[in-house]
């Protein structure tokens, strides 16, 4: 891996002080409602694992992890969460630590609220993540936009819920099956990073990128092909197949998972995907900052895990988590068979 030595700084600082300022709070709950809320997510989050492993052929794996732990949240802290993260993935990447010049402050500090500003977005749409890279690796579920979610879908809350920790405690017993794929996430990244680094590319590069419309064959669209350098395009596609993946596999395990204990199920998702093809205002920011990227990479991922499975079985499909060389390509993704015959299944 390249040197990464001229990364910006970042005030991290600023980052959670910008987002704690625009996040809304989310929709009004009486303290008994929050209360109910918080114990039915934990208890639902608790059960996930187990039901989500029995469904993925993946039983024998122990999903404990040290210091791992779920968590029941508001936005502002959702905020704090990912701030974290993301210092902790800057940092474990090997960026020289330096006092910062008075201009990097300022850049710092300028750039620590773009930061803020878009998680502060994002922070209103994102129901709950699976974060193994923070320095407190678990689960956390975002109760307000949870529900609120489940109000303007009018679902059952109580199947809504156990619904979306199926989806995330998912990728714990992805995490779990395969401990090689936090390391090999962080390897693609910093070679990203790297790259982006090698390029040379100033802000004026990615702003003439942006206004001719630059796109890679595999482009969803998003900012981050924009401000993705062409000389890490390659590396790119590599992070969203494996992306692509695991939010495909989540996808398809909380729908098997699912009927045993959702009554509901079927209502669930067709309103579910009613939400993700809303059009207005909210398609206009997703595409901004990538959701509709994320959202295409639940259906490209699925489709390939769905066509996967249905051929070769749940313990046919998990020959994707040998090694880092067992995982498909972006090609293999839009053809599994492709990946099937180099696998020999």
């Amino acid at each position: 891996m390249s040197q990464l030595n001229s990364l910006p700084w970042i005030d991290w600082g600023t980052v959670e002080a910008v987002g704690h300022s625009m996040v809304p709070p989310g929709p009004p709950m009486s303290a008994s409602e929050r209360s109910e809320v918080v114990d039915e997510l934990r208890r639902a989050a608790a059960a996930a694992p187990a039901l989500v492993a029995q469904a993925a052929g993946l039983a024998d794996v122990d999903v404990r992890v040290a210091g791992d732990a779920e968590r029941v949240i508001d936005r502002r802290s959702w905020v704090s969460v990912n701030a974290l993260s993301a210092r902790a993935i800057v940092e474990s990447l090997g960026v020289p630590r330096q006092a910062p010049s008075l201009a990097r402050k300022v850049a710092g500090r300028a750039i620590g609220a773009q930061i803020g500003a878009a998680f502060s977005l994002l922070g209103r749409r994102v129901l709950g993540q699976y974060d193994p890279f923070g320095p407190r690796p678990g689960l956390v579920l975002v109760a307000p936009t949870i529900v609120e979610v489940e109000r303007a879908l009018g679902v059952v809350p109580s199947d809504f819920r156990t619904w979306v920790c199926l989806h995330e405690q998912t990728h714990r017993v992805q995490f779990a099956t395969a401990p090689w794929l936090r390391e090999h996430l962080l390897s693609l990244v910093g070679q990203v990073l790297a790259e982006e680094n090698a390029s040379g590319d100033r802000l004026v590069d990615v702003g003439v990128r942006a206004m001719r419309g630059d796109r890679r064959e595999h482009s969803n669209g998003g900012l981050l092909d924009l401000v993705s350098a062409p000389a890490a395009a390659q590396t790119l596609d590599r992070v969203t197949a494996v992306m692509s993946l695991l939010e495909g596999h989540a996808d398809v395990m909380m729908d098997r998972a699912g009927p045993e204990v959702i009554a509901t199920l079927p209502r669930i998702r067709a309103k579910f995907e009613l939400r993700r093809d809303q059009g207005g205002w909210q398609a206009a920011l997703g595409k901004l900052l990538g959701m509709d990227a994320k959202i295409a990479q639940y259906r490209d991922g699925a489709k390939f895990c769905r066509t996967v499975v249905d051929t070769v079985g749940v313990e046919g499909f998990n020959a994707v988590w040998q090694g880092p060389e067992s995982l498909p390509d972006r090609d293999e993704l839009a053809d599994p068979k492709r990946w099937m015959t180099r696998m020999g299944l």
